[in-house]
Order: C-alpha cells, then structure tokens, then sequence
C-alpha cells in the first residue's frame, strides 16, 4: 500500500486526538486553577522504509491563570511555581485551586472537603475564634496569632506532577517552596485561552477534512490502478 495513506491516516488521527484535547481544555475553562493539556510533535525516519513518521506527545501547560479577587479570606492564589498541598483518600496530592473553606468541625477543606495540609499536618481553626484569615506569606492567623502555615511544594523540570482529576496532581520528589507568595482573598483561573481554542478547533476541523478527502482520492487512484493497470 502507499505509504501516503499511512501518513495521512496518522495525521487525521493526531488531529482526533488533538480535537480530543481541545474540547476538554474548552470544558475546564472556567475550572479554578485548571492547567491546559496540549500535544507537541516530532518528526523521524523510519529504520526499514526511510519514510518520516510523526510522533506526538502529550504535556500539562503550566502557565499560571488569570488572579480573581473575592474577598474570601480564606481564598488563595499561588504568586509564581508551586502548588497547596492536600490529604486526599487517596492520599497526597496538589493543587492550584486556593478556593479554601472551614469544615463543620474548623477545619480548613478544599472545595471538595479535602483538608489542606500545613507544615504540622491539618489545619484546625477554632470555631469560636472570632477572626482568622490568609496572609501574603500563606499563614493562617487567628484572633491576631499566627496557626500555621500553608504548605506549598513545588517539582524539578524533570518530573512534573501529573494530572490525577478533580483539579488534583500527583507526583514525587516534591521540594518545600521557600519564601512562598500568596495573593489572599483570591482564586487562580483556569490558564486556558477559549479563543485559541476554538481557533485551533476550527484550523484541525479543516485539515481533517483536507485529509479525508486526500486519502479518497488516493483511494480512487489506487483502484483505477489496479482495474487498467495504468493511470
């Protein structure tokens, strides 16, 4: 068979995948702290037949979102690298998401009620305290002393964390953030650009179908080939 039709089936398959990508990056752009997931690709020739083959790979954008003022004291945006730390049931995970609330019990929660995790472990405000809030430092101060501090990791280059669902990483080899900065009384958005999105939605829509159309009219030419044994 022609090698064209591989080449070209390769490429409508990266742009399904691509168009995968899109629409989900599209589906989070309102998420708090959501990081865009994009595809980068590289060329090389195969060993048996000289033919260049295309590669693809997948990679988290880690560029930081829009910063949202709320008010909330207890809201935080991460200023520059790094991520809050979590206790999950499935153990240890990060996130962007700053939007912090207190539990029943005064335990500082994430919006899914996973406690955010200090220096020492949980952090448990006094219910009957009668002011506490975030600083610029990420400490948490009560009635006018300083709790806790918020821990915030970061990863080396080579090993960054991964997307676990529900706006949570995973990883290993985190290292303590020094000096951390924090914005109080406000969330991180998503850093996903609907307009490039949609713009690269409709640039693959189109190469999609210039390469379905390609592959039938190589298709066409192959079985005239074979019927007359000519062009």
């Amino acid at each position: 068979m022609d090698p064209s039709f591989y080449q070209l089936a390769a490429a409508a398959g990266y742009g399904e995948a691509r168009m995968a990508i899109l629409a989900n990056n599209l589906a989070n752009a309102a998420t708090g702290g959501f990081k865009a997931d994009q595809l980068s690709f590289s060329e090389a020739l195969d060993a048996a037949t000289g033919a260049p083959v295309i590669g693809a790979s997948q990679y988290i954008d880690p560029a930081a979102g829009p910063v949202k003022q709320t008010g909330n004291p207890f809201d935080a945006a991460i200023d520059g690298d790094g991520y809050f730390v979590v206790d999950t049931a499935d153990g240890r995970r990060f996130t962007r998401d700053g939007a912090f609330r207190l539990s029943e019990d005064g335990t500082l929660v994430t919006r899914d009620g996973d406690p955010v995790q200090g220096g020492g472990g949980p952090i448990a405000i006094d219910p009957q305290a009668t002011e506490a809030h975030l600083d610029g430092a990420g400490r948490v101060w009560v009635d006018g002393a300083q709790l806790a501090q918020l821990e915030i990791v970061t990863f080396p280059p080579e090993a960054p964390p991964a997307k676990a669902g529900a706006g949570l990483f995973d990883g290993t080899g985190e290292v303590a953030v020094d000096n951390p900065k924090v914005i109080p009384g406000a969330l991180e958005g998503s850093n996903v650009s609907v307009i490039s999105e949609m713009t690269r939605m409709i640039e693959i829509a189109r190469g999609y179908e210039a390469y379905q159309k390609l592959i039938q009219t190589l298709d066409a030419t192959a079985a005239q080939t074979n019927e007359t044994g000519t062009v």
